[in-house]
C-alpha cells in the first residue's frame, strides 16, 4: 500500500503526506493537487498507520467536497475505510446530537436552513411592521450573522427562561437589536438552531464542560482541514481546541483563493499559522496539473497586484501542442452583428482532443495559446460571441466541458436568451434561471394582464401580490362565480365589485381601477409602458419594502432587457412585441445532459475545473462589484478573477461590453483589472484597452502609518495614530494641539515624524 500511494504523488505531496505528527501547513496553489494530498494523507493514516477512521477527522467546506473526498478514500482504502469526512456544520451537528443536552436543548433539536432563517426574519418584519427600505431583509440577515460572529449571545439563547429574549427584544434601543432578539426568541421557542448556532453551541459546550472537551480531544487524534484560508475565527477556535491534546493539525489552503471575507473568512489565520505554532512544518505545492502555462502566467500577473503573501509562481505540467495549427473561423458574428472593426477572423485550433487549443488572429503571427480578451459593443453581442465560440468548440471537442462564469447572477439573463436561441443546452448552478425567478414571472404577469385582462393565469399570479386582502377563500369564490357566469376572472370580479364579501378594502378597489385604466390607455413604447405598469401597481415599491435586494436586481435586469429590445426593434415597437419576444425564454426548459454548458457565479465555481472557461461581463461595477469601495474589497475581487482564470484547463475567454445601463444612465466601462493584464500574455480582439473606455477604477489609497506612529499635518499639527481601519481606508489620529481625535483618510497629506536620531524631526517626503 505505501508504494502504491506514493507512486501517485510528487515529492512535495509525498513529504506532506508522510508528515503525520505535529502541526503542518500546506500552501497549495490552484490546480496543484491539494485534494489529492489531503486524500492520500487520510488514506495513509488509515491504511499504513492503521488508525481507526473515527479518530481521524477531515473537515471540508461543502458537502460536495466532502462526498468527493470520501469517494476517493474508498477507492484507495477499500472496505476498511469509513472516513470521518464532513463539513464544519456537519461535524457540529453530529457533536450536538450527542452533547447538546448539556445546555438544556433536546437531542431532537431542529436545524434551520437558510430559507427557514429568512422565513423567520420575514415573520419578524411583519410583526414589527419593519419598512424594508430602511432595514432590508439582506441587512437583517447580515446583522444577525455578524452578531453571531462570537459566542457571547449563546447564554441568552440557552437560558432557562426564554421570555428574557422577548424582553430584550422589547427594550432594545435599535431596530437591528429588536430583530436580532426576536429571531433568537423564535429559535428558542422551537428549539431550532441555524448554521451559525451549530458552531457557537459546540464551542459553548467545549469551553464550559471539561469532561466533554477531554472526551472529544482524546478521540480525535488527527485533524485535517481543507480550504483553511476561508475559515473564520470561530471555526479556527474549534479546530484549535479539538487538536489541543494530540497536537496533530494538518491544514491546506491558498491565500490567493480567499473569496469569502464577506462571510467572515480571515486569511491571516492561515498566513500567521507558523507564528502561532512555531514548530509547524511548512510545505508548498507549486506543480500545477490543471491549466496550460499561458493561463497560469496570466493568472499570476493578475494576482500579483495584490499584496505579497508568500505566493510562488505555479509550474504547469500540461503538455503544449507542437503540431501545426488548423484555424477555426469565428464566422458569422462580424457580418451579422458588425461587432467590432478590430476583429478580423478570430481563429482557434487544437490538433489533439486532450490537449489545449490554439488561438490565432489571422492578422497576427505567430499563433498563440494565450487567453483571449474580447471587447464588444453590447451585452447581447457579448452573449452571441460566447455562443458562437461554444458552437465551434463543440464541433472540435464534443465532450469538452465548458463553463461561463460571472460575478453576479443577473449577468446570466442575456446569456440564457442567447443559449436558448442558439439551441445550446445549459444549466444554471445554485440558482434559478432568470426567466423562472418569481419576481420576473410576477412582473411579466402584470405586463400581460394589462394587455389582456382575460389572462386568468396572470390574474391569479398577481391579484394578491402585493397583499390586497384577496386570499385563497375569496379566489375560490371568484372561480365559482366566473364558471357560473362564463367570464374571465377579472371581468367577473368587476361585475361583482359591489359584493363586499368578495371585494373589500381600498387596495383591491385601486387594483381594479388601475388595471382598467392601464388597459384602456394608448399603447406607448415598451420601456415607458413597463415603467408605467410596474409603478402603478407598486410592485417595485413592494420589493423595496420587503428589502430583498437580489429580487430588485433581477427586476432591474428585466428593465434592461426591455430597453435593449426597444433600441434594437425601433420606435414602432410596443409592449406586446416585447412580451412575444420573451415568451420563448419564459417557457424554455433547461437541459439535464451531463455535457451541457455550465453557467454559474465565480463563487459557485470554487473547487471546480473545466476545459474551457468564459468569464463574462468584465466591467466596472460588475466585476469588480460596485460594492467594492476600499483596498481589501478590491483585493478580494481580484482574487475572484484569479479563481475564475484558474478553473480552466485548455483555454480562457474574457469579455466585456460597452452597453448602456438604463438604471445608472451611463455606459459600462471595462474592468480596472483589464488594465493589469500584460499585452504579451493575452490575445486582444475588438480594439485595445486604451481605445475602449478602460475603467481604470478609483485610485485606492495605501496605508502608510502604523498604530502608535507619530505624524504631522501642516494644518492641524502633530499627532499620534491611535487606530487603523484598512477596510474604511482611515486612521484615527490624536492631535496634541487639538487634544482631540480626528478620523483621517489614508489620502490625508500626513508626514511621518522621524526619531531624533534620524537627524530631522519631520520626514520630507509626503506620505499621502
Amino acid at each position: 500500500m505505501p508504494q502504491k500511494l506514493f507512486a501517485d504523488l510528487n515529492e512535495e505531496q509525498s513529504q506532506a503526506v508522510k508528515a503525520t505528527e505535529g502541526y503542518v501547513r500546506v500552501l497549495a496553489g490552484a490546480g496543484t493537487g491539494k485534494t489529492r494530498a489531503l486524500t492520500y494523507r487520510y488514506a495513509y493514516l488509515i491504511s499504513v498507520l492503521g488508525m481507526s477512521p473515527r479518530s481521524v477527522l477531515c473537515v471540508t467546506f461543502t458537502n460536495k467536497a466532502a462526498t468527493e473526498l470520501k469517494q476517493r478514500v474508498f477507492r484507495l482504502c477499500g472496505d476498511i475505510a469509513n472516513p470521518f469526512v464532513t463539513t464544519f456544520h456537519g461535524f457540529c451537528a453530529e457533536f450536538l446530537r450527542t452533547e447538546i443536552q448539556a445546555v438544556g436543548f433536546p437531542q431532537n433539536f431542529s436545524i434551520l436552513d437558510v430559507s427557514d432563517s429568512k422565513s423567520l426574519i420575514k415573520q419578524i418584519f411583519r410583526a414589527l411592521k419593519v419598512n424594508g427600505r430602511e432595514f432590508s431583509l439582506k441587512q437583517a440577515w447580515e446583522y444577525i450573522d455578524g452578531r453571531k460572529g462570537d459566542i457571547s449571545y449563546v447564554p441568552d439563547l440557552i437560558a432557562d427562561d426564554s421570555s428574557i429574549l422577548l424582553h430584550k427584544a422589547q427594550i432594545a434601543a435599535t431596530l437591528q437589536d429588536k430583530v436580532f432578539y426576536h429571531y433568537l426568541y423564535l429559535e428558542r421557542q422551537q428549539y431550532g438552531v441555524d448554521f451559525d448556532d451549530l458552531i457557537a453551541l459546540t464551542l459553548q459546550i467545549l469551553l464550559n464542560f471539561p469532561e466533554v472537551r477531554a472526551r472529544w480531544q482524546q478521540r480525535l487524534e488527527y485533524i485535517l482541514v481543507d480550504e483553511f484560508q476561508d475559515i473564520d475565527k470561530l471555526q479556527y477556535q474549534l479546530v484549535e481546541i479539538l487538536s489541543e491534546q494530540n497536537r496533530n493539525l494538518f491544514i491546506v489552503g491558498d491565500p490567493d483563493q480567499t473569496i469569502y471575507s464577506f462571510r467572515g473568512a480571515d486569511v491571516s489565520l492561515f498566513v500567521n499559522f507558523p507564528q502561532v505554532h512555531s514548530d509547524a512544518k511548512l510545505y508548498s505545492l507549486v506543480h500545477n496539473y490543471r491549466s496550460q502555462p499561458f493561463i497560469l502566467d496570466c493568472a499570476y500577473t493578475v494576482i500579483s497586484h495584490n499584496q505579497e503573501n508568500g505566493r510562488s509562481r505555479l509550474i504547469s505540467h500540461l503538455k503544449m501542442i507542437s503540431d501545426e495549427a488548423v484555424p477555426l473561423k469565428l464566422s458569422a458574428l462580424k457580418e451579422r452583428e458588425h461587432l467590432y472593426d478590430g476583429l478580423r477572423n478570430f481563429a482557434r485550433n487544437s490538433a489533439l482532443v486532450n490537449e489545449p487549443p490554439r488561438f490565432n488572429l489571422l492578422s497576427q503571427e505567430p499563433q498563440s495559446l494565450k487567453p483571449a480578451l474580447v471587447h464588444l459593443k453590447t451585452r447581447k453581442q457579448e452573449a452571441l460571441f460566447i455562443c458562437d465560440e461554444i458552437k465551434e468548440l463543440r464541433k472540435r471537442h464534443p465532450k469538452a466541458s465548458v463553463a461561463v462564469l460571472y460575478r453576479s447572477r443577473f449577468v446570466s439573463a442575456p446569456l440564457e436568451k442567447a443559449f436558448i436561441n442558439a439551441g445550446i443546452p445549459y444549466v444554471v448552478h445554485s440558482d434559478v434561471p432568470f426567466f423562472m425567478r418569481a419576481e420576473i414571472k410576477d412582473a411579466i404577469a402584470y405586463l400581460k394582464l394589462v394587455l389582456n385582462p382575460a389572462d386568468d393565469l396572470a390574474f391569479v399570479r398577481v391579484i394578491n401580490t402585493p397583499r390586497r386582502g384577496f386570499g385563497k377563500a375569496r379566489l375560490q369564490h371568484l372561480r365559482e362565480l366566473a364558471e357560473h357566469d362564463g367570464t374571465p376572472l377579472f371581468a367577473t370580479l368587476c361585475a361583482h365589485a359591489a359584493d363586499s364579501s368578495l371585494v373589500s378594502g381600498s387596495a383591491l378597489r385601486q387594483f381594479l381601477l388601475d388595471l382598467t385604466e392601464l388597459n384602456q390607455a394608448p399603447r406607448i413604447g415598451p420601456l415607458a409602458e413597463y415603467e408605467r405598469i410596474i409603478n402603478a401597481f407598486g410592485y417595485e415599491a413592494y420589493l423595496k419594502q420587503t428589502g430583498d435586494e437580489e429580487r430588485l436586481a433581477s427586476l432591474n435586469m428585466l428593465r434592461e432587457q426591455c430597453a435593449a429590445f426597444e433600441r434594437e426593434a425601433g420606435e414602432r415597437t410596443v409592449l406586446g412585441d416585447f412580451l412575444h419576444h420573451i415568451s420563448l425564454y419564459t417557457e424554455a426548459q433547461l437541459s439535464d445532459k451531463p455535457d451541457c454548458v455550465q453557467l454559474m457565479t465565480v463563487h459557485n465555481a470554487k473547487g471546480l475545473e473545466f476545459d474551457y472557461v468564459f468569464i463574462a461581463a468584465l466591467n466596472e461595477k460588475i466585476f469588480p462589484s460596485a460594492k467594492s469601495q476600499n483596498l481589501p474589497q478590491i483585493e478580494e475581487e481580484r482574487r475572484l478573477l484569479y479563481v475564475a482564470l484558474t478553473r480552466a484547463r485548455r483555454q480562457v475567454f474574457m469579455s466585456e461590453s460597452a452597453d448602456f445601463v438604463v438604471q445608472d444612465n451611463e455606459c459600462l466601462k471595462g474592468s480596472r483589472f483589464l488594465n493589469e493584464l500584460r499585452p504579451d500574455e493575452i490575445v486582444e480582439c475588438g480594439g485595445n484597452r486604451s481605445e475602449i473606455r478602460a475603467g481604470g477604477g478609483v485610485e485606492l489609497p495605501q496605508q502608510h502609518f502604523e498604530v502608535g506612529q507619530e505624524v504631522i499635518s501642516e494644518v492641524i499639527g502633530r499627532g499620534r495614530v491611535e487606530s487603523v481601519d484598512p477596510a474604511a481606508g482611515e486612521y484615527r489620529v490624536f492631535f496634541y494641539e487639538l487634544n482631540k481625535i480626528r478620523t483621517m483618510s489614508f489620502r490625508a497629506p500626513l508626514q511621518a515624524v522621524l526619531p531624533a536620531s534620524a537627524g530631522a524631526s519631520v520626514e520630507t517626503t509626503d506620505q499621502a
